[in-house]
């Protein structure tokens, strides 16, 4: 193991050029966190980079390691900022995030309504609703739940209450209308 006299004039000898080599290091690292899952592992190199660097930077000069300590605190937010703006548009990100409904007509449009607007409504039951499955109402899927009871694919269902994106429905008996109390009302 070396001793501290011996490692000392190594130290003494560092210059701007290892400085920027590991603030480009630190960087690099950073950047290929975002887009190359290590679970961690390139965040703790950036950052053993970049305090290897703000180190080295004071055995350069002292007014050397306070530019590089500010430079290194002032800068990695703004680096990791348009890294979070630039990431979620390439294409490992693309694969990794779910993206929303990509057309209308989904479950999705469910939030865009009023609330209470689909109370009373009639769709159709898409699959068999064990209490949970999906109905279709007005072309758009919606995934739903019964108040209890087992509901076939192809049965008229109204919606009971709707609650964020919990939708209660119940079977239309045969002898009701199919069509929402609303249209009923004179």
């Amino acid at each position: 193991m070396m001793e501290l006299a011996t490692l000392t004039p190594i130290l003494a000898e560092v210059s701007w050029g290892w400085v920027a080599l590991l603030l480009a290091l630190g960087v690099f690292f950073a950047v290929a966190e975002v887009f190359i899952p290590s679970g961690g592992a390139l965040t703790i190199l950036s950052i053993l980079a970049f305090l290897g660097a703000i180190v080295a930077a004071f055995f350069v000069g002292q007014t050397a390691g306070i530019v590089t300590l500010l430079i290194t605190v002032l800068l990695t937010p703004i680096l990791l900022y348009v890294l979070m703006r630039v990431w979620p548009h390439t294409p490992i990100a693309k694969r990794i995030i779910l993206s929303g409904p990509d057309k209308p007509g989904t479950a999705g449009d469910l939030a865009h309504r009023e609330p209470g607007s689909l109370a009373g409504q009639v769709g159709v039951a898409k699959t068999l609703l064990r209490p949970a499955g999906k109905m279709t109402l007005d072309g758009q899927t919606i995934d739903c739940v019964t108040e209890g009871a087992f509901v076939r694919p192809g049965t008229p269902v109204r919606i009971l209450e709707v609650h964020g994106a919990r939708v209660v429905v119940r079977p239309v008996p045969h002898d009701e209308p199919n069509e929402p109390e609303s249209l009923n009302a004179p």
